[in-house]
């Protein structure tokens, strides 16, 4: 089980350790740059979209937990000396297999970028939680989905793209979510909402249909994100690095009922 949050802020961090915001979320608590956290309290992964304009660019995640060792370094980065710093292709998410870090529930955990750009830029930093290591889940059979969205999504915002269209209509049934792939042309990250799920498990960004997501959040690799049937579906929420509303989804999906 894990779930996905954010950090956002444009901001020039003039080469010094600076805090970026976390993203307004009614699924965790946040104070000022605290993100306190949840019940799910292991580093499961995490990725940095920040101003590549130095050669030192830099992005940590820090809490009074960590401090037993270190910081944790988030590496690579990834974005470009523009204005707007998208995940890149193919994604650089550090992942981890096992060996995860153990947080403190209720503690504080704060993204920190460092980077000298020219002007503010926006910046961003992704975070995975979980309660254990994601297993793999491998079903009998896997289907892939798709839906798209119009919904003008809102920068820095976790913003609710409801009104899902589905190219196919599912049959009745109950059904597995084992990986999701998220695009839009400014779209940071992605997560699902469930009826009934306090989590919301997502994805990074895909910016162009040849844009390469990462291959461990696809087909059951990442263990199962939520189930659902076709009566209480899904929603899913959308950050944007800037305004547009042309979202694309795709689902693998197993039934299980």
């Amino acid at each position: 089980m894990f779930t996905t949050v954010a950090y956002y802020q444009s901001i020039n961090p003039a080469g010094v350790d600076s805090k970026i915001a976390p993203v307004a979320d009614v699924s965790v608590r946040i104070s000022g740059n605290d993100l306190y956290v949840p019940g799910l309290n292991q580093l499961y992964a995490f990725a940095a979209m920040v101003s590549t304009t130095t050669a030192t660019a830099l992005a940590r995640l820090s809490a009074p937990s960590l401090l037993r060792v270190a910081r944790q370094l988030v590496s690579p980065v990834q974005g470009a000396a523009a204005a707007v710093n998208l995940p890149g292709d193919p994604h650089a998410i550090a992942v981890f297999a096992g060996g995860l870090a153990d947080l403190a529930t209720n503690e504080a955990l704060d993204a920190i970028v460092n980077t000298a750009p020219a002007a503010p830029q926006i910046h961003s930093v992704v975070v995975w939680l979980a309660d254990s290591t994601p297993g793999p889940v491998l079903p009998a059979e896997i289907f892939t989905i798709r839906a798209t969205g119009a919904t003008a999504l809102v920068a820095g915002t976790w913003t609710s793209v409801s009104a899902l269209t589905f190219d196919d209509q599912l049959p009745v049934g109950r059904y597995s979510i084992v990986g999701m792939r998220a695009q839009s042309p400014n779209l940071l990250a992605a997560r699902l909402v469930v009826p009934g799920y306090a989590w919301r498990p997502g994805v990074l960004g895909c910016n162009s249909a040849a844009h390469r997501d990462d291959w461990r959040f696809r087909q059951g690799r990442s263990g199962e994100f939520a189930q659902f049937d076709e009566v209480t579906l899904f929603s899913v929420e959308c950050l944007a690095a800037a305004a547009d509303a042309a979202e694309q989804f795709w689902f693998d999906v197993a039934k299980i009922g």
